[in-house]
């Protein structure tokens, strides 16, 4: 494939390096996801040899997703994802219709992906937020109601904190997700090494039951797989920010 030429004139800093650039990937994908969606991935498939089967497969089609982003963001040196694929992919078919792809899909990520998939990390990082101190502070005995009013308005706190450090300056965003990103590292391994452990000491009462009351509706198969996505989603978050990146076709 040919390689397209950076844009000239006026850009982005390239601020980011090698590891601030795998940071970023680790920040968006342990993210909500990773909480959230295995109790829905065991739910639907039925068994935990099925859920397991379930996440390997996701995490091989994610791998394979990953890889052909890699490629592409070394051939278009351009921050947008598959916007600026698709406008380079399809822009000299046609003066007119060329551009509609790329135009449909920013459409949508901007109108209704990107939308929905913040709102339910943010609430979901505002729930969590609140849940050490529900006991402590006496909020459970708050009305249901107020109690999500109290959700929703941590949740925008929180978006108004990260949007503010993104806008004011990329060293700062990139300083303080390297430090979350190697706390959520921390916090995984401690969760991995923990579950080596029971392994070791013979808990293993889940996986003798192996496939057991596995479900093969095809409905069921298909949320058990839009769970296991869900978690693993985030594995093209760079390329949104590939002119940000230090000589991206290394790093």
């Amino acid at each position: 494939m040919t390689h397209i030429a950076e844009p000239k004139g006026g850009g982005l800093k390239r601020e980011m390096g090698l590891m601030s650039a795998i940071n970023v990937i680790i920040s968006v994908m342990i993210g909500s996801g990773i909480f959230v969606s295995p109790t829905g991935a065991l739910k639907y498939s039925g068994s935990v040899g099925f859920c397991l089967v379930v996440w390997a497969v996701c995490g091989v089609i994610s791998l394979l997703g990953a890889l052909c982003f890699a490629e592409l963001g070394t051939i278009v040196p351009r921050s947008g994802a598959e916007y600026a694929y698709l406008i380079e992919a399809f822009k000299k078919s046609h003066r007119y219709w060329g551009p509609l792809p790329s135009f449909i899909c920013a459409w949508v990520y901007v109108v209704v992906l990107r939308p929905a998939e913040i709102a339910v990390i943010i609430l979901t990082f505002a729930e969590y937020s609140i849940l050490p101190f529900i006991n402590v502070l006496g909020l459970e005995s708050l009305p249901k109601e107020d109690l999500h009013n109290l959700i929703k308005l941590v949740a925008l706190l929180g978006l108004g904190i990260i949007t503010y450090i993104n806008v004011s300056s990329v060293k700062l965003y990139v300083r303080i997700n390297n430090i979350f990103g190697f706390c959520k590292v921390f916090a995984c391994l401690i969760v991995i090494f923990g579950g080596i452990y029971q392994l070791a000491i013979g808990n293993v009462e889940n996986l003798s039951r192996g496939f057991a009351g596995t479900n093969f509706n095809p409905g069921n198969i298909a949320l058990a797989f839009y769970n296991g996505l869900w978690a693993y989603d985030g594995w093209s978050s760079v390329t949104t920010i590939t002119e940000e990146i230090k000589k991206p076709e290394v790093n």
